[in-house]
């Protein structure tokens, strides 16, 4: 039976390492452990140690997390001396994943991950890193396959594995929300709390600036986000609701979104966006130079921009404000966003399922170093 050790710090990778597990387990008898959440631990992970304490983002995000991120490093180190896994899989999170995938190698344990490193966004100065730390990448932009074998990192182009795990709207919770007055503004602000307080203010400042002013409703990723949350919203017509991504792209005329996974949702239910991200000025300073690419994943499908998208230094929402007011003014434009939104899901639902072609690359690693298993 193979041991597999599966790392994800955040909900869209832990989203990832379920469907995974299930379909792993739909291969044969597998044990798990490692760090993951809600959904991995009812597909059987033995957890070793919480991933919220480790997620954030960008550098100073990243600098103050460097206590939490060696405290789970050493609680991995311990695990692989008490029972060795056949194979690491690290989803996503490159900031804490390239150092446990370092040490694991360094333990002569082999490293799956899933979502690739951009380096190639980041003037190659991740390349080596990347190259230490992982045996083998899954990636989920077919382009990415070109930069990876030229800088010959064993790959495997798998699709975007997001699309597996995603589940129609509740008409209920739709209806509910479908009686608020139009128009509807939906904003995801993220998961991570750092996100939240980052790039909530920015939006809310971009709805003030909107006319006529939109209802809003709020996605709050986190139960323990919700406070805080609702402590921004006073004075203004919105409505919080916890963990329905699906309802809120579903009944709004356009989403604001903070850059990552959610963006690729707003492709998947077909809502009209406007992605965003905000850095601290000093982050800001220093990542500018070095990202070479869009930053909102449905432009990085299309290889060109089909979502408006801004990297923000302050709090200020002009620039976000006047994308959405165009959008929010012209029905052609969310249409011509729906159109290139249904492009994507058709290529992307294509072929084989990301998941089970993740489990081929995992479950070859496991049984080169003994661990059994059906393919």
């Amino acid at each position: 039976m193979p041991r597999i050790f599966l790392s994800a710090g955040e909900p869209s990778g832990v989203a990832i390492g379920a469907t995974l597990m299930r379909t792993l387990k739909r291969r044969g008898d597998a044990s798990f452990a490692g760090l993951g959440g809600p959904a991995m631990i009812e597909e059987g992970l033995r957890v070793i140690y919480d991933p919220a304490r480790t997620a954030a983002m960008w550098l100073w995000g990243n600098l103050r997390r460097i206590p939490a991120h060696r405290r789970a490093l050493r609680a991995c180190e311990a695990d692989w001396e008490r029972e060795r896994p056949d194979v690491v899989v690290t989803i996503d999170y490159q900031a804490f994943h390239l150092f446990v995938g370092t040490h694991a190698r360094k333990m002569g344990i082999p490293v799956v991950h899933c979502v690739g490193s951009q380096f190639w966004a980041r003037r190659y100065y991740t390349l080596e890193p990347t190259r230490r730390a992982y045996s083998h990448v899954l990636l989920i932009h077919e382009f990415e396959k070109a930069y990876y074998d030229k800088a010959r990192i064993p790959s495997t182009f798998i699709g975007h594995p997001l699309f597996e795990g995603l589940r129609p709207p509740d008409p209920l919770v739709v209806a509910g929300l479908d009686a608020l007055p139009r128009p509807r503004l939906g904003l995801l602000p993220g998961s991570r709390h750092s996100e939240i307080s980052g790039c909530l203010p920015v939006m809310l400042d971009a709805a003030r600036r909107l006319s006529p002013r939109p209802s809003l409703v709020v996605s709050a990723g986190r139960p323990e986000s919700r406070a805080f949350i609702e402590r921004h919203l006073e004075g203004l017509d919105a409505r919080v609701v916890d963990f329905s991504t699906a309802e809120v792209l579903a009944s709004s005329d356009l989403a604001l979104i903070t850059s990552g996974s959610a963006s690729m949702e707003a492709v998947y239910y077909g809502c009209p966006a406007v992605v965003l991200y905000r850095l601290s000025p000093l982050s800001y300073f220093f990542a500018k130079p070095h990202i070479t690419c869009a930053i909102a994943q449905p432009n990085l499908v299309a290889g060109r921009t089909i979502v408006p998208e801004f990297l923000l230094p302050t709090r200020s929402g002009r620039a976000v404000a006047a994308a959405a007011q165009r959008l929010l003014d012209d029905a052609s434009l969310r249409d011509a966003q729906r159109r290139e939104f249904a492009a994507i899901r058709e290529r992307l639902l294509r072929g084989r399922k990301p998941s089970e072609m993740a489990a081929d690359v995992v479950l070859d690693y496991a049984r080169a170093q003994g661990g059994s298993g059906a393919r």
